[in-house]
This record gives C-alpha cells, structure tokens and sequence, in this order.
C-alpha cells in the first residue's frame, strides 16, 4: 500500500470545533490569567521590617558599640550597655506605625527581665511585652499595639556585663513594604476570537 503525503495529515473530521469547546478554553484562559493576578495571603500577613537604618539611642554605650549597630541589619554590629540596671535600646520609626513583632538578637550579655514598650512621643510608654525569664539568643516576640518609638527597657542582666544586642527589629504593617502594581480589572482576553 502506498502511502502519500495527503495520508498523513489529520483527519479534519476528528478536529471538528464546537462551540462549547471554545467556550470552555476561552474560560480556562480567563480563569489562568485572574489567577496569575489575584495577591497571596501570604504577601498580605507578611509584616514588613520597620526598623532597619531608622535612628536609634540608648541609655548608655560601651566603647563603640554604638546603639545604630543594633538596626543596621549587619549581625556582625552590636550594641552593649554598661553593667548597670536599667538600661534601654530604642528606635525611632518615623511615624506611627502599627506594630505585630519584635525580633531580638541577643549577645552572650542578654537580659533575663525586660519589657517592650512603644510611644507615640518618646516620653509616655506603653509595655507590648514583658518578662522576668529572658533566655538570650534569639527571640522572636509577637505584639499589638502602635508607636513610633519602640525600646527595649532591660531591667535584669542574666551575666555581670550589660546588655547587648546583634539586631533590634521591629516588624509591623500589614504587607512587606510596597505592594505590587495592580492591573485593571478587565480580563484582556474577554469577548476575543479563541481557537483550540
């Protein structure tokens, strides 16, 4: 049996388009391209890191262990106090902002009692958190509540040194910095000619 090149191609009656077929690719496309645009949950719980580069002070400094080394977001940077209590490590936010996590990074020099207080002023405090059971590494504290100051007030010192901190971060907002540019809400391939 000889076979020629018109025997190979498809028999155009199994191809045959329905209307139904094309509506439901046509359907399938829209909903990929909705899909691709909606935003994750995830993005939206994840709470963006305030204090990084934002101006710091404390109670006190020993040598150059500077109060900024603690929110320079460089971990081989720290803070340390004197050997003294109380003794305090705060940031200043820039504005008001709603808070929903501190992450502490401690020393071998941690405390076994602090607080985590927040202002609006930097005068009248308000505690997010507190303990007397500190356990130094690193420490990952939910809060709620709002300031644009936020401090580490350490009352008790866990060694003879002071306090000392790699990393300070504050954690708040509701989204991870600027949220994505959005598209209208047309479906561009809505009403356009679909084959399959």
């Amino acid at each position: 049996m000889r076979v020629t090149p018109r025997d190979l191609l498809p028999d155009r009656k199994r191809f045959r388009r329905s209307p139904h077929g094309v509506l439901l690719v046509a359907l399938a496309m829209i909903a990929s391209v909705y899909l691709s645009l909606a935003p994750t949950s995830s993005h939206a719980d994840t709470p963006a890191l305030l204090s990084q580069g934002k101006p710091a002070t404390a109670s006190s400094v020993q040598d150059a262990f500077t109060a900024n080394a603690a929110v320079d977001g460089d971990p081989g940077t720290r803070w340390s106090s004197l050997a003294a209590d109380p003794q305090w490590l705060q940031v200043d936010l820039g504005s008001s902002q709603p808070l929903t996590q501190v992450v502490l990074t401690w020393e071998t020099a941690y405390a076994t009692a602090f607080q985590i207080q927040a202002s609006a002023d930097g005068s009248t405090w308000n505690t997010l958190y507190s303990t007397t059971t500190g356990t130094g590494g690193t420490q990952t504290l939910a809060v709620s509540g709002s300031g644009r100051y936020v401090r580490m007030y350490g009352t008790q010192r866990a060694t003879q040194w002071g306090y000392s901190l790699w990393e300070f971060q504050v954690y708040g907002g509701s989204g991870g910095g600027t949220p994505p540019a959005t598209c209208g809400t047309t479906t561009a391939a809505l009403g356009k000619p679909a084959t399959a």
